[in-house]
């Protein structure tokens, strides 16, 4: 029994559902949905009312969202500060 909580553990860290979405990064149910909808991320269906993701996955796409996000930032600073010096 010891053996099957465990793996229950490993699993459930491993992937995530819509409410612990919300509770971990602080992103809506719609926006959960949204990004399965979206082809974002990968969902695994337990059951119609059961919808899954790699918490992993998630981690990745906000970082990528993340660095894109500065490197936009980046860019519209040096073109202000290049329209500036105009």
């Amino acid at each position: 029994m010891r053996y099957h909580a465990h793996m229950c553990d490993i699993f459930l860290s491993e992937f995530i559902d819509a409410r612990r979405f919300e509770e971990i990064f602080s992103l809506s149910r719609r926006t959960f949905f949204q990004l399965i909808a979206d082809n974002k991320l990968t969902a695994y269906r337990f059951s119609k009312r059961k919808t899954l993701v790699k918490r992993r996955d998630v981690e990745q796409l906000l970082e990528a969202s993340r660095a894109t996000n500065s490197i936009d930032k980046i860019v519209d600073d040096v073109m202000s500060e290049l329209n500036d010096v105009r």
